[in-house]
């Protein structure tokens, strides 16, 4: 099945525990989640981790693959290396290198922000990564953000993202995307097999995926 399918994360999909780090045990979609995203990285893109968490490593696995990467979070701390470290640290028992450093850190662009302003310019990124974030807003919020993906995505871009289930509403979100023009890149469905992963750490939850592209078929305004 197509990486460019939106649909729910399923138990044989394929995962990864080691993902710049050791992942921690209590994280049990998250292995699912980075190992499908991590193909939308390409060697030439500009990208953004939004809402990327100090420790969580995909803006790590970024900034080895792409050519410029930007990392923003509403926490003051991202912009604080020894406090991202001290977190890193602190969540996989990993002491950092200068190596890592100078191979993973310092190329990252990070800014603190609010999704619902972000600090770049128009039709910036290539791809616009944002995982397990985007149900925890108000749906004003969550309007406002997609609102700014799409702004500051380039006309051809991805948006990679990733829910958790049932915290979104996956019919809303198809009205929503429709109001800020958004759509589904290729095909999807809201159809939960039998064989869907599934989470308990916070209840039971699972995990819906979905690339979403610029609907240019009608005008939008901001």
């Amino acid at each position: 099945m197509s990486i460019f399918t939106s649909r729910f994360i399923l138990k044989d999909d394929p995962y990864s525990k080691h993902f710049v780090f050791n992942l921690p045990n209590t994280w049990e979609t998250r292995p699912h989640e980075y190992e499908w995203a991590k193909h939308f990285a390409e060697t030439g893109d500009i990208v953004l981790d939004a809402a990327c968490g100090l420790s969580h490593p995909l803006k790590f696995y970024l900034a080895d693959k792409c050519k410029e990467v930007y990392a923003c979070d509403i926490d003051n701390r991202i912009l604080s290396k020894s406090s991202i470290l001290k977190d890193i640290e602190d969540t996989y028992g990993t002491v950092i290198e200068d190596s890592f450093l100078n191979h993973y850190f310092n190329p990252i662009h990070f800014s603190q922000s609010s999704l619902t302003n972000l600090p770049y310019q128009n039709k910036s990124f290539d791809k616009i990564f944002c995982i397990s974030v985007l149900e925890h807003l108000s749906k004003e919020d969550m309007e406002q953000t997609f609102k700014e993906f799409r702004r500051t995505l380039k006309d051809k871009g991805l948006l990679v993202v990733t829910f958790d289930y049932p915290t979104i509403n996956l019919e809303e979100l198809k009205i929503l995307l429709d109001k800020v023009k958004l759509k589904f890149y290729g095909d999807y469905s809201f159809d939960k097999p039998d064989n869907v992963l599934v989470s308990t750490i916070w209840g039971e939850l699972n995990c819906f995926r979905a690339v979403l592209i610029k609907n240019e078929d009608e005008g939008f305004s901001m």
